[in-house]
């Protein structure tokens, strides 16, 4: 059932998508500054039990609803499970938002460009942003959709909220020092080791396999904090991404839209790879 319930949602975000409004994690945010508010000053918020206290209110009303729905009615629980999978996904899908970036850059927009390279965090259309854009767009689909497919196929709705919660708890937690935020840390490299390496591994499948394999290796150096650098290295040795250098600026926004539909190539590739191997997983009777 795992494998129907997440290709119904992929073909769900595909065919019909899912609005930004429905994806509104604000309640979340003010959530965790209700708890802050009341359990700052207690010993135990600054440590690991800090965070498990923030997260196991939400993570417990969806185990007891997943669990309670399907006693009650398994096909409510499908729904159910199905529901929080979409919803965890993003907070925005990927694939439709390439398009519209690649669809703009064509267009020669520059307002708009700016507007949706800001979404990436870059600025401006400078030839040496493309290496930075490509690697924010891999970090962005490992948070906003193999993470969450990864823990949702390991613990169902419980999974994909709890990885969706936590990159929303570590991103407000990134710049802030202390206990709490170095707690919040490791949680997300915990969360994130796997789903590194099974997307890099993916990276290689589908792309150029011998760059892919090598950049991992190198970025596999530090371990286990570097999450991160094995997506984007294993990213761009897949592409076999070569940066340009001194072009003129309508050569650099061509090499840009090449090397977006390139990347959303290798991303669409990847997902085709997860959802074979799942299927293949299904079929087996390794994975109901």
């Amino acid at each position: 059932m795992t494998l129907i319930i997440i290709l119904i949602g992929m073909a769900f975000e595909h065919f019909i998508g899912v609005s930004d409004e429905i994806r509104r994690f604000a309640w979340f945010n003010r959530y965790i500054n209700w708890m802050e508010n009341r359990f700052a000053t207690n010993p135990v918020w600054n440590s690991a039990a800090g965070v498990a206290v923030v997260l196991i209110g939400p993570l417990f009303i969806v185990a007891v609803l997943a669990w309670g729905l399907s006693e009650l009615f398994l096909p409510l629980g499908l729904f159910f499970a199905l529901a929080i999978l979409i919803y965890s996904l993003g907070p925005r899908y990927l694939n439709p938002q390439l398009d519209d970036l690649i669809q703009t850059l064509e267009e020669d927009d520059e307002q708009r460009i700016e507007e949706l390279l800001n979404e990436f965090s870059i600025s401006g259309i400078n030839a040496q942003d493309d290496q930075r854009l490509i690697e924010n767009i891999l970090v962005e689909a490992n948070e906003r959709l193999f993470g969450v497919l990864f823990w949702f196929i390991v613990l169902g709705p419980f999974g994909a909220l709890l990885y969706r919660l936590t990159c929303l708890l570590w991103k407000q937690q990134r710049d802030i020092h202390g206990h709490f935020s170095e707690s919040v840390q490791d949680l997300y490299n915990i969360l994130n080791w796997p789903t590194a390496r099974l997307m890099a591994l993916g990276n290689a499948l589908t792309g150029n396999m011998v760059d892919a394999i090598e950049a991992w290796r190198s970025a596999e150096e530090q371990s286990f904090v570097v999450n991160q650098d094995v997506i984007c290295a294993s990213g761009l040795g897949a592409l076999n991404y070569q940066p340009g250098e001194e072009e003129e600026p309508g050569t650099i926004i061509e090499n840009r839209i090449y090397w977006l539909h390139s990347l959303q190539g290798l991303l669409n590739r990847n997902l085709l790879a997860w959802l074979t191997i799942l299927g293949i997983m299904t079929l087996s009777g390794w994975l109901s």
